[in-house]
């Protein structure tokens, strides 16, 4: 069948959207680096606060529609919902990190709060090898991650694909006994570990991507437990899921994400979800 001008004329539009679509989204990628480090410094608590008692102070809804939506429907707004659930934060925790927004968020705070509670549990037992507890639970992390690799592969992935991003977390664990072994005091030690969890293409970034390969893996282990999740997103089954909503980089993280890596690391997950 020969090809017209009119079918190239759409072609070429087609394209040229594409490309536009992609541009913009570049765009607002390389703002969100610019604007947002991997993770803040720890905040006071007080911060989450002042931001929805100011959004609510503007007269801004938190979430609604432009027409006065997002009430509560006893004369509340939005706003108030989430000034409301920022205090009763307030009243359970005492400080905060913020996390860059780019997808990948939820695997970046999962990497940064187990760090930041292995170096802790390290710090507290002196970062020698009788350290109780603390020393205990890190070496029992320590061993779950050497093993993943090989565990793994046994669901799919080539080693010679992840072993980079494998290696990563090793040498992170391994970073993080330095840090309890090198006399720094515990402030100095958690801004290290800052610093190298903020470095753009490195650590963070594929040991995150390494926690969406434990994620999935984990998920293809034990599909009988997932299916029932993974059905309710329209999906057939856990590997096509896992292809479409976990392996990919900045994929949002949903529940049962969640569930499963904390699952294949065996640490328990809070999640705390303000509603406004």
């Amino acid at each position: 069948m020969a090809t017209t001008a009119a079918d190239n004329d759409g072609d070429d539009d087609a394209q040229k959207r594409r490309a536009l679509t992609q541009a913009q989204l570049d765009a607002i990628e390389e703002e969100i680096k610019a604007t947002q480090p991997l993770a803040s410094p720890l905040l006071p608590i007080d911060a989450l606060v002042r931001q929805y008692a100011s959004t609510t102070a503007d007269g801004d809804d938190g979430g609604g529609d432009g027409n006065g939506g997002g009430g509560d429907g006893n004369g509340g707004s939005g706003g108030d919902g989430f000034a409301r659930s920022a205090a009763f934060l307030a009243r359970k925790y005492r400080s905060l990190r913020r996390i860059r927004g780019d997808g990948n968020c939820y695997y970046r705070a999962f990497l940064y709060a187990t760090c930041e509670s292995l170096l802790a549990s390290l710090s507290a037992g002196g970062g020698n090898g009788d350290g109780g507890e603390g020393r205990a639970e890190f070496d029992r992390v320590k061993k779950v991650a050497s093993d993943s690799l090989k565990w793994a592969c046994d669901y799919g992935y080539e080693e010679h694909a992840i072993e980079m991003f494998h290696e990563e977390l090793i040498e992170l664990l391994a970073f993080l006994e330095e840090l309890a072994e090198g006399g720094d005091s515990d402030a100095a030690a958690s801004e290290k570990l800052h610093v190298r969890l903020n470095e753009e293409n490195a650590s963070s970034d594929y040991c995150a991507w390494y926690l969406r390969v434990l994620t999935a893996a984990q998920m293809k282990s034990d599909p009988e437990r997932y299916l029932p999740f993974v059905l309710a997103e329209n999906y057939g089954d856990v590997s096509s899921f896992c292809a479409r909503e976990v392996e990919p980089v900045g994929k949002e993280c949903g529940m049962v994400q969640v569930a499963a890596l904390a699952k294949c690391l065996g640490v328990k997950a809070t999640i705390e979800y303000v509603d406004g």
